[in-house]
């Protein structure tokens, strides 16, 4: 699945968040959405996960606008981890993870043997298959966030649109939950506070400040020293991760 957006900008309560953005994921690539906080990173992946209609320009998957499919159409296509997923109510681990089927069901289907299959196979692959029981308002925030990409990994979905998806997990499951991302072969749009992470796991990054497009590119080639002290205020040494060879960004306060 491939994602185009061109001259894209979003307004909120008549302000314009971000402007003029032009942004493209290939096929199976990991995109990392970038800068500093309040960038405008959020509200651009409202227009991808539709609850944010561009005031200019166009989504696009595929060619296909996705503004002008219908709303199931664009739930086969795309499917999201957001920072507000939170589905409410007293529904178990199975029960959230099940709500990832809705687009493939008629609507009075009853869940199915495949749906199950895929429930099941999804909370496996997040590490919570023993949990499907649990209530979801009783577990740890990092148990949460892992529960919701399992129901967006149950969507089945080509695209998969994560914003900011290792927030509230340790060191540890930060760096499962991106290894198990970048295993599946989507393509993948997130938006990432560590630059570590973004180097180490992105194909291509693109770098927002105020609303705008500052460079997009292989991450190595954007993220120099100079560009973050530019950008994010913080010196950086950019090397080879001594256990694992994979690009290693180390920031410092300014001197």
């Amino acid at each position: 699945m491939r994602l185009d957006l061109s001259d894209v900008t979003a307004t909120v309560d008549g302000t314009d968040i971000v402007t003029g953005v032009a942004l493209t994921a290939e096929p199976g690539q990991f995109v990392g959405l970038i800068g500093p906080n309040g960038s405008g990173k959020s509200t651009l992946l409202r227009t991808v996960y539709r609850t944010l209609r561009p005031s200019t320009g166009v989504v696009s998957l595929d060619g296909d606008d996705l503004w002008r499919m219908r709303p199931r159409t664009a739930a086969l296509r795309r499917a999201a981890v957001t920072q507000h997923g939170d589905p409410g109510g007293e529904f178990t681990v199975a029960e959230v993870v099940a709500m990832g089927r809705g687009p493939h069901q008629g609507l009075l289907d009853r869940e199915s043997e495949a749906d199950r299959a895929v429930i099941a196979e999804s909370l496996e692959r997040v590490g919570m298959d023993g949990r499907s029981d649990r209530l979801f308002a009783t577990l740890s925030g990092g148990e949460r966030q892992r529960v919701l990409l399992a129901r967006a990994l149950a969507q089945r979905a080509p695209l998969l649109v994560l914003d900011e998806p290792t927030n509230h997990l340790d060191v540890g499951a930060q760096l499962g939950l991106l290894d198990l991302v970048r295993s599946l072969g989507l393509t993948v749009v997130a938006a990432l506070h560590d630059l570590d992470h973004a180097a180490a796991y992105c194909d291509h990054v693109v770098v927002l400040r105020d609303g705008r497009v500052q460079a997009s590119g292989p991450p190595l080639e954007v993220l120099t020293p100079a560009f973050i002290a530019e950008v994010f205020g913080v010196r950086a040494h950019i090397g080879p991760h001594p256990l694992t060879g994979r690009p290693h960004i180390a920031v410092a306060s300014p001197a």
